[in-house]
């Protein structure tokens, strides 16, 4: 009888150690806890508040369809108050309640912020951020659902190129590591492209008064003034930039691809060039374009609920969504096996077909990227004829 009760002992203790039956079985059968980092107050919120909405909606459309495996998605949203210092405050808090997989946050220098704690943590972080350092080189555990900052700077002057313009101003926010990145990547571009740079002025997060860099720069003369900023500032820029009556045409970067851009800048922004991808402008998407059914699948839903076409953060965070979900499918719902997962994406999606590698984390097609121009309020498509457009989103 002892030697009985004693095998017993040595087989739940064997079991125990193996993860057999006991609390692994439970946990494999239990919800999927994934991360959604994001700022939902703050310079940031309108950047924010779309990846949640975005995010929302593919975790309820997945769940209805019965989850990943037959396990429910939980989504775990933090607010980080668009600071970068709680942003990482809130991945290791996320890390420590057990979420497999994080989306965001959808500002670089928060991305940033985060960079060394995702290496050592080794929990796959997809971001909505745009700067190239972000994944160039190449973290393991960090990858990009946006277009780079060099893909939109791109996009920026070769629109200019086809305009022939050849007189360019910029103002950048200095606080910003999207901006700080979108504004190097231009200079790179302009000297081979015959463009001059004939204004250069700067601003922080906080100013709201930029008549002193609107002088500057009108007096210049230039072809077109290129913003690099994200949040609230554009907004303010666009709304003084009209009301002074220069003349000159005024550019933003995918950072205002967004509803949340163009209702509170009103009517200043009937005009704007906004460089956007292809599921933002997607409503003028041809039907024999091979990703326009994809971007009606998500766009639909979204603006039924919401009442307006999903804008560029929604399309990124619907991204993020979908890459962690691909991965938990084909290789499980730990951190190694979304890792593995991530490393091996090979999709079509509404932004085009994306192809992560190990050494490759950012996938956007550059032919995604457009420059667009608010007409009453949407960003309709500018500079590709209808031919043209029915073959963005290729590689």
């Amino acid at each position: 009888m002892r030697r009985l009760v004693w095998l017993a002992a040595v087989a739940l203790l064997v079991s125990a150690c193996a993860g057999g039956s006991g609390t692994q079985s439970t946990a494999s059968k239990g919800p999927i806890k994934i991360g959604l980092l994001t700022s939902l107050t703050g310079n940031y919120a309108p950047l924010g508040k779309e990846d949640l909405l975005a995010a929302q909606q593919m975790v309820a459309e997945q769940n209805a369809k019965g989850g990943i495996d037959g396990r429910k998605i939980n989504l775990t949203v933090m607010d980080d108050g668009s600071q970068p210092s709680q942003t990482v405050v809130d991945y290791r808090r996320m890390v420590d309640q057990g979420v497999v997989a994080i989306e965001g946050p959808p500002q670089s220098t928060a991305e940033l912020a985060i960079q060394s704690e995702v290496d050592s943590l080794k929990v796959p972080d997809v971001s909505v951020g745009a700067a190239d350092q972000q994944v160039i080189p190449v973290h393991p555990y960090m990858w990009q659902t946006t277009p780079l900052s060099s893909e939109v700077a791109t996009a920026c002057v070769n629109y200019m190129k086809e305009r022939g313009w050849t007189r360019l101003a910029m103002l950048t926010d200095t606080t910003n590591a999207y901006a700080i990145a979108g504004h190097s990547e231009t200079l790179s571009l302009l000297a081979k492209d015959g463009i001059q740079l004939v204004a250069d002025e700067t601003f922080q997060l906080g100013q709201t008064d930029f008549t002193p860099q609107f002088t500057k720069i009108e007096a210049a003369k230039p072809d077109v003034l290129l913003v690099w900023s994200t949040g609230a500032p554009p907004v303010v820029i666009t709304k003084q930039w009209a009301a002074a009556n220069t003349g000159i045409p005024l550019m933003m970067s995918a950072a205002e691809a967004s509803t949340l851009y163009v209702q509170p800048a009103g009517a200043a922004a009937n005009g704007v060039y906004v460089q956007a991808t292809m599921g933002v402008v997607g409503q003028y998407i041809p039907s024999s374009n091979p990703f326009k059914k994809l971007i009606d699948q998500f766009a639909g839903p979204f603006q039924k609920k919401n009442g307006y076409w999903p804008p560029q953060f929604a399309w990124d965070s619907m991204l993020a969504m979908t890459f962690i979900f691909n991965a938990i499918e084909r290789d499980g719902a730990t951190p190694a096996g979304i890792k593995k997962g991530l490393d091996s994406i090979n999709l079509n999606t509404p932004q085009g077909h994306y192809q992560f590698t190990p050494t490759k984390h950012w996938g956007m097609p550059q032919s995604s990227n457009l420059m667009s121009q608010v007409q009453n309020g949407q960003f309709v498509p500018v500079g590709l004829s209808a031919k043209q457009l029915a073959k963005v989103g290729e590689q």
